[in-house]
């Protein structure tokens, strides 16, 4: 994978020190040897836009290859000796008497909590809650949020968590979010195996529809902006 990296209160900084360093090497080889696993071709799901003029009235189509759960699975597998989906607050830090929080990290070791994000963009507010959370009670001292870039995004779904929309967003929470938090975006090395799947999807949609289907192509679809009101 290729990276993209956005530090919030100096959260790079933060990283260098001998408390964490080591750790996030670890972590940041993880997603830069991390492969792109692909959905098979008659699970490889489909989207249906209103026809346009452009496609002869044709109902267009753009497709979503990537395999959301797996490459969730493969970073996760390797990262052995990490806590994997530890409480947010810890037992320990819970008062005596109060119920303790239900809320679960992806990734721990010491005071250093990850966030691997491909899901919803909804959800990357509930990660930076969880972070604040962890840091307001002494849990951790620094977080790591990795989301992928918008144009690998626009292959996993509609709005997904993406790079782009975190690093606007983020600083405008400033009065809130008072831990270091580093973003880290993530798009393939090379997207011409998801493309190939891509459009081996719409020829086997195409197939099924009678020729009846127009294909938003793989490069168009990359490019797509989220519509005004996603902003």
């Amino acid at each position: 994978m290729k990276l993209e990296f956005y530090s919030y209160r100096y959260a790079d900084a933060v990283l260098k020190h001998d408390s964490f360093r080591r750790d996030y090497k670890e972590f940041e080889a993880v997603l830069r040897k991390a492969g792109v696993p692909l959905l098979p071709d008659d699970k490889i799901k489909h989207r249906k836009r209103d026809a346009i003029q452009a496609s002869g009235g044709l109902a267009r189509y753009f497709f979503l290859p990537v395999d959301q759960g797996t490459l969730n699975g493969e970073i996760a597998h390797a990262l052995p000796g990490w806590q994997k989906h530890p409480l947010v607050v810890p037992p320990e830090f819970v008062e005596k008497g109060k119920p303790a929080p239900a809320l679960k990290a992806d990734f721990k070791r010491g005071k250093l909590q990850i966030e691997v994000q491909f899901g919803n963009m909804a959800r990357w507010y509930t990660d930076v809650f969880k972070f604040q959370l962890s840091y307001s009670i002494g849990a951790i001292d620094v977080a790591v949020l990795a989301v992928p870039m918008l144009r690998f995004a626009n292959l996993i779904d509609e709005n997904i968590a993406n790079f782009e929309r975190v690093v606007r967003e983020l600083p405008s929470a400033k009065m809130s979010l008072t831990l270091p938090i580093l973003v880290i975006g993530l798009e393939p090395n090379d997207y011409r195996p998801i493309f190939a799947a891509y459009d081996r999807a719409f020829e086997r949609l195409k197939e099924d529809r009678n020729g009846d289907a127009f294909k938003i192509p793989a490069t168009k679809r990359v490019k797509e902006e989220p519509p005004p009101e996603d902003s």
